[in-house]
């Protein structure tokens, strides 16, 4: 066990702070925007299909067995399932941002990050996601 850790540590050590791979010759696009107006939405789930599709497994792999069997395997598969999907789901808890810019006018943007923004001007970054960050307002002077 010992071994594991120091070896997981030695290699986490190794690893380089240089530029994802997964964001070669991709377009960044960054620019600042006005906040008109934050709103806490709800994201979808998926957890009725994690649940369904446990208990489909749990019953499926139970199926030489009695009725009893069948049924636990179900319940249990459903738990897993479930909490699984919940886990990789995480919070539904979301905001959205409707934002205005020059270059881009009126926009809106979702994401789990709440921005707490002491003026009313974010910095805004287009990659493979987009995402916005609080900066102060002499960025946003000419909008």
């Amino acid at each position: 066990m010992k071994t594991l850790i120091l070896t997981l540590v030695f290699l986490t050590g190794c690893s380089s702070q240089g530029i994802d791979r997964a964001n070669q010759n991709k377009i960044t696009k960054e620019f600042f925007a006005l906040v008109i107006s934050v709103e806490q939405v709800k994201l979808s789930s998926e957890l009725s299909s994690g649940i369904i599709g446990g208990a489909t497994i749990g019953v499926l792999d139970e199926l030489d067995g009695n009725h009893e069997e069948m049924i636990a395997g179900g319940l249990a598969g459903a738990l897993v399932g479930g909490l699984l999907t919940a886990l990789f789901e995480g919070n539904n808890k979301a905001y959205q941002y409707k934002l205005n810019s020059e270059q881009e006018g009126d926009f809106s943007i979702i994401q789990k990050q709440y921005i707490e923004t002491k003026t009313d001007c974010v910095k805004v970054t287009i990659a493979n996601k987009a995402s916005i960050l609080a900066v102060p307002e002499d960025n946003c002077k000419t909008l």
